[in-house]
């Protein structure tokens, strides 16, 4: 049984056994960069000898007093992209909206959000994480598509970071990213409840794979629970947008198995085909895309990417808060549920 008469172990107990300044210990157990590696590991064993555990109240009334004063910026953190010029940045909703997310959780948090850009600053990666390590910048939000996806694991060891998205599959880091395979389930149910009856799935192959077919798996399961006939259509997966046949194979696709309404992702040419095709097919055709903000949708799901990026901040700056850097033993997956949105191009079955 717990001594409940015995007062906590505090930093100051610590930094007189270490003679040493309070402040040294406490920059210590943060893993703060400007304490030496030898320094920080000499605190937090004398830490572990001594007993010594945070108080989650002081943790809690420490939180409290920041958000009640206007809460001060902390440090920096990192988002990385290789997406080109700001003005393309920009461009992309559903990117800008990671972004913007994280940003506004950030400055509740106490902390800035500074994008970085290794074609705009012409870095390698690793010159990239020396600069982020001289700046004393320990947290780094990577979006999809960056090629630090791909990289972040073994080579940013000193780092806490947070993927959003899926990519590489073999990752090994912390992921936050809408609920992918709930978005596929409410599609395919909302689809439905519209009235169209034989449902459809179209995406492109490697997008596909990099998101572990998880869109489509949550489709295809509700779809054919709820109408056990449609077992038997096969998705559409494309290797490119540019196939010459492409749109031939749509419409034979859509013809043999007398598809009424569609699922579409990451695919944008879709429905461009499809008002192409709708005077020879001879009846409308639904559209929904896994995304309802991409170009030529305006029904389907709201990934709530703000939210998203929201997620992503609280988790990284839990981690941060905690030292918890470098690789995780139990990476984490923190899934978004998204939301259906009904537009013109699902206004329901004729």
């Amino acid at each position: 049984m717990a001594d409940l008469n015995k007062r906590p172990i505090t930093l100051r107990q610590i930094a007189k056994e270490l003679s040493v300044s309070l402040s040294t210990v406490s920059l210590a157990l943060r893993d703060n960069p400007k304490i030496s590696l030898t320094r920080r590991i000499e605190v937090k064993r004398m830490a572990k000898e001594l007993g010594y555990h945070p108080d989650p109240l002081l943790r809690q009334l420490g939180s409290y007093s920041k958000i009640s004063k206007g809460t001060p910026i902390r440090s920096t953190i990192a988002w990385i992209d290789d997406e080109g010029e700001e003005e393309s940045f920009s461009e992309q909703s559903e990117i800008n909206k990671y972004f913007e997310g994280a940003k506004s959780m950030g400055e509740d948090l106490g902390f800035r959000l500074e994008r970085f850009n290794r074609k705009e600053l012409g870095v390698t990666r690793k010159r990239l994480c020396r600069i982020l390590s001289s700046r004393g910048i320990r947290g780094v939000i990577i979006p999809p598509h960056s090629i630090l996806h791909e990289v972040a694991d073994e080579t940013w060891g000193e780092f806490a970071i947070i993927r959003i998205g899926f990519n590489k599959t073999t990752s090994k880091r912390h992921i936050v990213c809408p609920d992918q395979f709930e978005g596929g389930r409410l599609a395919a149910i909302n689809m439905l409840a519209a009235g169209y009856e034989t449902l459809g799935y179209v995406g492109l192959r490697s997008e596909e794979e990099r998101s572990r077919y998880h869109y489509f798996s949550g489709f295809v399961t509700s779809r054919d629970l709820l109408v056990p006939s449609t077992s038997s259509i096969p998705p559409l997966f494309f290797d490119s947008e540019n196939l010459v046949e492409g749109k031939e194979v749509y419409r034979k696709w859509l013809h043999d198995h007398k598809i009424d309404a569609v699922l579409v992702a990451h695919f944008h040419k879709l429905s461009e085909w499809t008002c192409e095709l709708a005077p020879e097919i001879g009846r409308g055709i639904g559209l929904a895309g896994t995304n309802v903000y991409a170009p030529g949708f305006n029904s389907g799901l709201d990934q709530r990417s703000f939210e998203v990026g929201e997620a992503a901040m609280q988790l990284l700056a839990r981690l941060i808060d905690y030292h918890e850097f470098g690789i995780p033993k139990a990476p984490q997956r923190l899934l978004i549920s998204p939301t259906w949105v009904n537009g013109k191009s699902m206004i329901g079955a004729k």
